[in-house]
């Protein structure tokens, strides 16, 4: 038995809907005695107590790497807060033992009017290290950040994936037992983000470090964690293998893909300038259909949407998951050099074509990510629907080839000299 970093008893979090703070203590008092604020025109505040939170109970042990995983809404992002001791539970209580490095939201834990190098220092002596000792790690932090040449600029000025670069690296890098990273991550670039989850790895295996994890994309959590948490409607829904966990929320999650439309799902990341909003797959023919043969000319057709500006180099990245959530295949648009461009509140299709589908009976989710100019602009969560693949003739020969679940043909050209 491991030595217990992180206890939690009996832990929950409620909040009042309806509860608005008028800025003065006047009108708060009239509010509290009278359930009426001044500025509603004598209207009743609706008070309505919503639990985010409710009665969770475990463990995590010294070096243990726990990905917390579910739905938006179903209170991650709460508990990492309790957790992180920015805001405090209902009931229950946590103890911890060792320093806290959190990275949590694009915006907090550095002060806007403050230079990058600023804050490293005022973020070294919060968790009690010396001048010195700062000093000793800031070079590596800056190198690590990739942004030295900005280091000296307050970081207000920062893009979203400068800021979450300079900020996970003082979080990886400053003495602490215990890292606490949310999904933030995916504000960065992709190879950033592959960085991040290997210096996690390190901090955990060689250091010793505790890691949790929030994060959507499962390939990342089984990567990195052994132990997964899966969160539903702010109750505890299983707690176990990391591998256990994850098939339990992807099966879980496979309803919301198949009962929501594209554009109103809210299990998504990125910064939101291009964003999918349908999705369908044709035949040769030009037929939809929702059952692929192995083997088939196949075409996968994404409508995407502009938003608030005109935007360039976007990227459209096509994968497959298998039920396990292993990803079976990547395809961008950039492998082929091929880059799209639209303007504000602009509609387009984009469309990929795979002559010969590759992959063997069986049910795979297929997910989208969008990247402009190499940062995250959308990504769903949960994948844009699922296919059905039946065996087919993949090599033309009368045989099906590789017929067992979720495998993958691939062509070749066989020679033989004598």
């Amino acid at each position: 038995m491991g030595e217990t970093v992180v206890q939690v008893e009996n832990l929950g979090k409620s909040y009042r809907l309806g509860t608005i703070s008028s800025g003065t203590l006047r009108d708060d008092i009239i509010r509290l005695f009278t359930g009426k604020h001044p500025e509603l025109d004598g209207k009743r505040v609706k008070n309505e107590t919503v639990w985010a939170l409710q009665d969770l109970n475990f463990e995590i042990q010294k070096g243990d790497a726990v990905g917390i995983v579910g739905k938006n809404g179903a209170g991650k992002s709460t508990l990492l807060k309790i957790l992180s001791r920015t805001t405090a539970p209902t009931t229950g209580h946590i103890r911890i033992k060792g320093k806290i490095a959190s990275l949590l939201e694009v915006g907090t834990g550095f002060h806007p009017e403050l230079t990058g190098r600023e804050n490293i220092f005022l973020n070294g002596a919060i968790m009690g290290m010396t001048k010195k000792d700062i000093k000793g790690k800031f070079d590596e932090i800056v190198e690590f950040s990739g942004v030295s040449r900005y280091i000296d600029t307050p970081v207000k000025r920062y893009s979203s994936g400068m800021y979450v670069r300079l900020a996970f690296a003082v979080a990886a890098h400053l003495e602490s037992e215990i890292m606490i990273i949310d999904e933030v991550l995916a504000v960065g670039d992709i190879d950033f983000q592959k960085k991040c989850l290997a210096k996690m790895s390190e901090v955990t295996q060689k250091q010793g470090r505790t890691v949790l994890f929030v994060s959507h994309n499962m390939s990342s959590v089984k990567a990195l964690c052994n132990t997964g948490i899966f969160l539903e409607s702010g109750r505890m829904k299983q707690i176990g293998s990391v591998n256990e966990v994850v098939q339990a929320y992807t099966i879980a999650n496979k309803g919301l893909v198949e009962s929501t439309e594209l554009a109103q799902r809210k299990d998504r990341s990125g910064n939101g300038l291009v964003k999918v909003v349908d999705y369908y797959v044709t035949d040769e023919h030009g037929n939809r259909i929702e059952t692929i043969l192995t083997g088939a000319h196949v075409t996968f057709h994404f409508q995407l949407k502009t938003f608030s500006e005109a935007v360039r180099n976007v990227d459209v990245g096509l994968n497959f998951f298998d039920p396990e959530d292993r990803n079976m295949g990547v395809l961008y648009s950039s492998y082929y050099q091929q880059y799209y461009a639209a303007g504000p509140n602009e509609n387009m299709l984009v469309s990929c074509t795979v002559p010969k589908f590759p992959f063997t009976l069986g049910n795979y989710k297929v997910g989208l990510r969008i990247t402009v100019n190499n940062e995250e602009a959308d990504w769903i969560l949960g994948g844009v629907g699922y296919i059905n693949v039946e065996n087919g003739d993949f090599y033309g020969s009368g045989s099906p080839g590789f017929s067992h679940h979720h495998m993958t043909n691939f062509d070749g050209i066989w020679t033989v000299e004598k």
